[in-house]
């Protein structure tokens, strides 16, 4: 009896390119949601929130930039602020080493929270946006609430 060499040939590559494409579609679908768990863990930005509405805040600089003052107007507690400075060369974040009071939580009240500002030269302008704590103790940054201040 004889073999069909070229038929079997044709099914074993018809087999490792199934093989091939069902293992492809497991891993994508593997890093697909690995990506979302890991993202649905940090800060959720959310925009048009219900919460986000009852956010107001207002910001002064001081002449130079040497410093910002931020005051909470609206009625929720904000927890911290994401701060970037816009100088001439390059948009900076303020981390928490550089900038504590950003990361310090904000009642709603009158008096004013003051952020640092001195070690950023030649500062044009300073971006605020205010996180603030949701259902479950998530955070979410409310995009729509952004301010930019801009220095003298």
């Amino acid at each position: 009896m004889k073999m069909n060499k070229k038929g079997d040939e044709m099914v074993s590559y018809i087999l490792a390119t199934a093989f091939f494409i069902s293992l492809s579609v497991m891993i994508i679908l593997w890093a697909k949601s690995h990506t979302e768990e890991t993202t649905s863990s940090t800060i959720k930005y959310m925009e048009g929130r219900e919460e986000c509405k009852m956010v107001f805040i207002d910001a002064k600089a001081t002449s130079g930039c040497t410093s910002v003052d931020i005051e909470n107007k609206g009625t929720l507690t904000i927890k911290q602020f994401i701060v970037r400075v816009n100088t001439t060369d390059e948009l900076l974040p303020c981390t928490e080493v550089i900038c504590p009071a950003a990361y310090e939580e904000l009642k709603p009240q009158p008096e004013p929270k003051t952020i640092d500002l001195s070690m950023f030269s030649d500062t044009n302008s300073v971006e605020l946006l205010p996180i603030i704590e949701i259902s479950n103790g998530q955070l979410a940054s409310c995009t729509t609430k952004r301010l930019v201040v801009q220095c003298a």
